[in-house]
């Protein structure tokens, strides 16, 4: 049974959309998995991550991208088909891997913000602008996959609370920064009201959190330390203390020089060893542990 995951935080800049393109490059090329990514933000840099501009192009122009699917619900047409729309063969390793499938975003999709939230007006329950992503994303589509990773945009208004309607697992990357960190509880304060709201539309829904992401961590930094210190007690602490952070995953993205090659699609790279290079190990044994608090 595929497991579905969002990368959630309300801050940008954490490393969130890297993390989850980095996950599923190495849950393909390194553990064998069948993964799909979701790019629900409208930012588009999942989808710029593991296709070329081509690639991109021609799906916004042939109207399938997640664009189209919230655009149809909007305006009462069927144009837009998710088995068509998802792209088979992506990232630019050793040619692409035909595991590695990605439902890509569109710029278009920033157009449509306001008038999706029309649709939710006061972030009150609606049963039509919640679950839309969840009439086109069945269960036997999910389940041809190993892993399904959302991307997720910055906030959780309607374009991520469809996101996490159809997900088990809930992963926050952050940085050991207090900029990054301060926000967590209030953060979580915010999921908890969304998954009372979707509670409501699906009294079986039931979303878990798989724990926090360290990104960016640097080794020689005081603050960092201290930061990280901070958050791996409060981890320990009961779910309804103010101060309470979700289980830290052991595996720490540190931040490296080399990291930033990371975001240049055009750049052909032979093996999955040479385009992390440096950070090879981290996502590595991050995707160990993945699998592991996955059960896969």
């Amino acid at each position: 049974m595929g497991k579905v995951i969002s990368f959630i935080n309300l801050k940008g800049g954490v490393g969130k959309t890297t993390t989850t393109v980095a996950l599923a490059e190495f849950l393909t090329y390194e553990f064998n998995k069948k993964v799909l990514v979701i790019d629900l933000d409208p930012q588009t840099n999942a989808t710029i991550l593991l296709i070329n501009q081509d690639t991109w192009k021609k799906a916004n122009e042939n109207n399938k991208t997640i664009h189209q699917m919230f655009f149809d619900e909007l305006n009462n047409t069927k144009a837009f088909n998710i088995e068509d729309s998802i792209i088979k063969r992506t990232s630019n390793i050793n040619g692409g891997n035909d595991n590695l499938h990605l439902l890509p975003s569109s710029l278009n999709l920033i157009d449509l913000s306001d008038r999706l939230s029309e649709l939710d007006k006061n972030h009150e329950t609606n049963k039509y602008s919640i679950p839309i992503l969840s009439k086109h994303l069945k269960r036997d589509l999910i389940n041809r996959y190993d892993y399904v990773l959302i991307d997720c945009p910055p906030n959780l208004a309607l374009i991520t609370l469809n996101g996490i309607y159809v997900s088990d697992y809930y992963v926050i990357p952050v940085i050991p920064d207090i900029l990054s960190t301060y926000g967590i509880p209030q953060m979580l304060d915010k999921i908890e009201l969304s998954k009372r709201k979707i509670k409501r539309l699906n009294p079986s829904y039931n979303l878990c959190e798989l724990g926090l992401i360290i990104n960016k961590m640097i080794k020689n930094s005081g603050m960092h330390k201290r930061t990280l210190s901070d958050l791996q007690n409060r981890q320990t602490k009961p779910t309804k203390d103010p101060s309470y952070v979700p289980k830290l995953f052991e595996s720490i993205i540190y931040q490296r020089d080399s990291s930033s090659n990371i975001a240049d699609f055009d750049q052909a790279i032979s093996t999955i060893k040479k385009k992390y290079h440096s950070n090879y190990s981290d996502y590595r044994n991050l995707a160990l542990e993945f699998m592991s608090r996955t059960n896969l």
